[in-house]
């Protein structure tokens, strides 16, 4: 019974948090990206888009959205995200930068030239470029 409440919940988190897609600063070289390419830039696979330093932005671990981006295109969940990011620390790798709000993810994207983040379609405007859209729920 409480596992199918716990699945309720979370889906009703996964469809409050609609479509979203992974967007970049407007100058940035990155043109389109695959669910595949954007997965290695959150794993830090891949550092640099030509010469360009990416910094990935990643909201806090309750919110909605990154439990719905997490589940889509990272395919893990919370504790896989965790136990990842545990053994990197002691290879001396850091996880994405977290912000704490989508309007905080937005702002920074717009100033900065290597950024790449999520975020509801709706709330995509200038300054930004879409580079991967997310699966609709």
């Amino acid at each position: 019974m409480l596992r199918a409440v716990s699945l309720f919940l979370l889906l009703g988190l996964y469809l409050y948090a609609g479509k979203f897609v992974v967007v970049a600063n407007a100058e940035s070289p990155i043109d389109r990206l695959t669910q595949s390419q954007v997965r290695m830039l959150y794993l830090k696979k891949k550092r640099f888009w030509g010469d360009t330093r990416l910094v990935v932005l990643n909201l806090p671990p309750q919110n909605a959205l990154r439990k719905r981006f997490e589940h889509n295109v990272l395919k893990m969940d919370a504790e896989q995200w965790e136990a990842y990011w545990a053994k990197q620390h002691y290879m001396g790798h850091r996880p994405p930068y977290r912000v704490e709000s989508v309007k905080s993810m937005l702002l920074f994207i717009k100033k900065v030239k290597g950024a790449v983040g999520y975020l509801p379609k709706k709330r995509v405007g200038a300054g930004v470029k879409i580079i991967y859209e997310g699966p609709s729920s």
